[in-house]
């Protein structure tokens, strides 16, 4: 009885149970209706590659055309703009993300103000769109104020998701907007395997040979993406004073895969964009502007899926620099009075780490691409289903944001039994 009731009372059990809470309570928001709009005419446009790109980010919203039909897709687009900001582009951002606690709050703000202008942006133009290719059947009442309203409470569905992925991160287990994400896109999972089924299916047969082929790719696949974020490269730190006290040095542990799956999900955050402005200019799909967009932006053509690949390297090369950002890196074991063996302190120390993160990212960024691309190039080539097409970086979301939580209850089973051990051995609690 005792160790049932020191179950539920573990931190890890209670972050457990907070973060299925509020997975449960955003699904439970999929229920509550756009009002002013025809759901039903959302059925013909199933296999629409532009709803199949967003309904990976929100869960399948635009089944019924929910409040969440955005999910995150605005704020993670508003993240990344704010973030390329501060590489030096507006010196006032550079300066606040300099500033620890207090810039980043400013930019957090920033960050959210964005959202909502990118977030209205993207409502109307998706509902516009929505609305041409239904041939005007998708809005009860065609005006102005409707689509409006609709974009409003789109909008603010995205920031509802916002809200709940800050309080996962919070108090929940992993990073929330991640765990968002993952969730939305295990909620389209059977749809996806139904149309795995039916791409194994000829005649009314169903192939299980092929099928079982397909099955063990994936769990050949999820093996190698698990070997590939767990993987890293250690590097030596010594410190003066430690090395005389104890004898020990420490290390840096740096992943292959640095920023994990970040850029997988900030690539096809940006692919988005172009589908809504495809979607809001419909009507002039024969103009040579529209062709090209939908040519080089569209996951269904060959340049779309080299494009989206080499965004996944450019975020790679680029979220491996943010992360651990080399020159702080090397400040901070100035100031600790700790050195890599064989690295001068200070500008060469941060060159070294420059370095490295360079020679990282390249298997990292060549893996996360070939893991993304290659189902996309093979689902053009033999079904008309993006759901199979995106199955590479669905499994490497849901992949590694399944790690990062594994770590961090790691760290909290590893925190929770260093703390009974000091409380039994020195009597903290006397």
């Amino acid at each position: 009885m005792e160790k049932i009731h020191k179950f539920f009372k573990s931190p890890i059990t209670k972050r457990i149970s907070f973060t299925l809470m509020i997975l449960i309570i955003y699904r439970a928001m999929f229920f509550v209706t756009i009002p002013g709009v025809n759901s039903a005419a959302l059925s013909k446009l199933s296999h629409n590659s532009s709803l199949t790109m967003l309904s990976m980010f929100s869960g399948g919203g635009f089944d019924n055309f929910s409040i969440m039909s955005l999910g995150v897709t605005a704020y993670i687009t508003a993240q990344i703009i704010v973030q390329l900001l501060q590489a030096d582009v507006i010196p006032i951002f550079t300066q606040w993300s300099k500033e620890g606690q207090t810039g980043r709050k400013k930019l957090d703000q920033v960050t959210r103000t964005l959202t909502l202008i990118l977030g209205l942006i993207q409502a109307i133009g998706i509902t516009l769109g929505i609305n041409t290719l239904t041939n005007g059947k998708f809005m009860i009442e065609d005006n102005p104020f409707t689509i409006f309203v609709i974009a409003v409470l789109m909008t603010a569905g995205s920031f509802i998701a916002m809200w709940l992925g800050d309080l996962i991160t919070e108090n929940g287990l992993g990073n929330g907007i991640s765990v968002i994400i993952t969730a939305g896109i295990l909620v389209r999972f059977p749809s996806m395997m139904n149309d795995v089924v039916k791409g194994v299916t000829f005649g009314n047969k169903v192939n299980w040979i092929r099928f079982g082929e397909l099955m063990l790719g994936a769990v050949v696949l999820i093996l190698l993406i698990v070997w590939f974020t767990r993987s890293e490269l250690r590097i030596p730190i010594q410190y003066a004073r430690r090395a005389q006290l104890t004898g020990k040095d420490s290390y840096l542990p740096l992943k292959i895969i640095v920023p994990g799956v970040i850029p997988v999900i900030f690539a096809s955050t940006i692919m988005t964009i172009p589908q809504t402005i495809l979607m809001f200019f419909n009507a002039s799909e024969n103009s040579s502007w529209y062709r090209v967009i939908e040519t080089f932006f569209t996951l269904s053509t060959t340049s779309g899926v080299v494009i989206y690949g080499l965004m996944i390297i450019f975020f790679e090369y680029l979220y491996s620099i943010v992360q651990i950002e080399p020159d702080k890196f090397a400040d901070n074991l100035e100031k600790q009075e700790a050195y890599i063996p064989n690295v001068y302190p200070g500008d060469p120390t941060k060159n070294y780490i420059q370095n490295i993160l360079n020679y990282l990212s390249l298997p990292g960024s060549l893996f996360l691409t070939l893991v993304s691309v290659i189902p996309l190039l093979v689902s053009n080539s033999v079904s008309s289903s993006l759901q199979i097409g995106l199955s590479g970086s669905s499994i490497l979301i849901i992949t590694g944001v399944l790690i990062e939580i594994g770590r961090q209850i790691k760290g909290l089973r590893l925190k929770r039994e260093y703390g009974t051990f000091l409380s039994k051995d020195f009597n903290l609690d006397e």
